[in-house]
């Protein structure tokens, strides 16, 4: 994959709207609202359990959720890590915190306005690796 691929997965993800009723997705908005915050990706399964646009969010809300706590394992290793390589070794934890960080806000903005808009985005890259609730 070059970068040109790359850029344009990221600045464009993949759109699965269409696959989904519309008045299943403006009933249901609420719900993928409050499942792009990773800690309640759950909800839409509680508050729309037949919906499959809420059985969307719910997966993609998993997803992030995952994604936040292997990043959070692997800045935590990372740190401790780079902790042992002088001077360097201080600025390369925070550009990998930076990096992790970016990546993860990236990605619950990306869902969040996804969902206010009434859209159905996947996660870049890795939108298909969780498909827990069907």
């Amino acid at each position: 994959m070059n970068l040109e691929e790359l850029m344009n997965q990221i600045s464009h993800p993949e759109d699965v709207t269409s696959t989904f009723y519309p008045d299943d997705i403006k009933a249901n908005q609420v719900s993928g609202i409050l499942a792009s915050f990773p800690v309640l990706f759950w909800l839409p399964l509680v508050i729309a359990k037949e919906s499959p646009y809420g059985k969307f969010c719910a997966n993609q809300g998993l997803t992030l959720f995952v994604l936040n706590i292997i990043v959070s394992i692997a800045t935590t290793a990372g740190g401790k890590i780079l902790s042992y390589i002088p001077l360097i070794g201080g600025i390369l934890n925070w550009v990998f915190d930076l990096a992790a960080f970016a990546v993860t806000t990236g990605a619950f903005l990306l869902l969040l306005i996804s969902a206010c808009q009434g859209k159905a985005r996947k996660i870049p890259f890795i939108g298909n690796m969780i498909e827990a609730f069907k």
